[in-house]
């Protein structure tokens, strides 16, 4: 999403935008030139990857949207069109800012460890999501297809045998990290509401309605592969966990448990349960 790294920068440029001393941060022009230079790449990453799949063509769409459309009756996709894709999600998109409202107006303080360790956290999700998963969602990824690949009809290699939507766990962990900035912060941050243990944590919401936003569009995306690889994706489904890669290695534990793990891998990375070189 491309309003991503702005937000970033602006949580790490709140925390740090009147620190003097020295041997301290001086002004927001070094944490700018910093957190600015590596966070902004998403943008441009997201922004060529539409260009490049023709979605800026306004004659363009969500090759979901045909599949839903033709599902409902015509006046109720109108009313979803209308009131969760053009009103919903951008409100909750706006939310997202929400961490960064808070930080902007809070006493300016130095950049503490928690900054550094999100900061972090936010960059490798950032080099995971623009870096590495773009490049093997293309043709010339490292990753080498078989003919047994093609047959199956969806990817099971790489990234993916960790999880069936890898690219919606980074952009998920990217916003639960920046919301985590004023909360993690070593003074609690001044909200303007009669503080309770429930108001200080709503700045939480935001991430977590997306989050719900993805689980559910998610959920409509996999009944599409279902109906279309209907024996191999459910083996899929029961083998890697569906966004959180560190699930996987426990959907197969248990399929180990029922005696189903070595059929499962065989059908999914047809290589038998102990040369996937996967997740165990």
């Amino acid at each position: 999403m491309a309003p991503r790294a702005s937000v970033a920068i602006l949580a790490v440029h709140a925390k740090g935008r009147a620190s003097t001393g020295r041997g301290k941060l001086q002004s927001t022009g070094v944490v700018d030139a910093g957190a600015g230079v590596p966070l902004d790449v998403p943008n441009h990453s997201l922004s060529y990857n539409t260009w490049r799949r023709g979605l800026f063509n306004l004659h363009d769409e969500d090759y979901r949207w045909q599949i839903l459309r033709d599902k409902l009756p015509t006046w109720l996709f109108q009313i979803l069109n209308f009131v969760f894709i053009a009103v919903i999600q951008n409100i909750i998109l706006f939310l997202l800012g929400i961490p960064t409202h808070i930080a902007a107006f809070q006493q300016p303080a130095h950049l503490s460890t928690s900054d550094y360790v999100l900061g972090a956290l936010a960059l490798a999700d950032t080099y995971k999501h623009s870096g590495v998963l773009d490049k093997n969602e293309w043709p010339g990824a490292r990753i080498q297809w078989t003919p047994r690949d093609a047959k199956r009809g969806f990817v099971t290699r790489g990234l993916w045998a960790w999880s069936r939507h890898p690219n919606f766990f980074c952009e998920q962990a990217f916003w639960g990290i920046i919301t985590l900035f004023p909360l993690l912060a070593p003074e609690a941050p001044n909200l303007s509401l009669q503080q309770t243990p429930v108001t200080s944590l709503w700045p939480l919401l935001p991430a977590l309605v997306l989050c719900t936003l993805f689980v559910s569009s998610t959920q409509f995306t996999e009944s599409i592969s279902l109906s279309k690889y209907p024996q191999a994706y459910k083996a899929y489904q029961s083998r890697v966990s569906m966004f959180v890669p560190f699930l996987t290695p426990v959907w197969g534990f248990v399929l180990q448990l029922s005696g189903k793990k070595a059929e499962v891998d065989e059908v999914l990375f047809g290589q038998g349960p102990n040369k996937a070189g996967k997740n165990e």
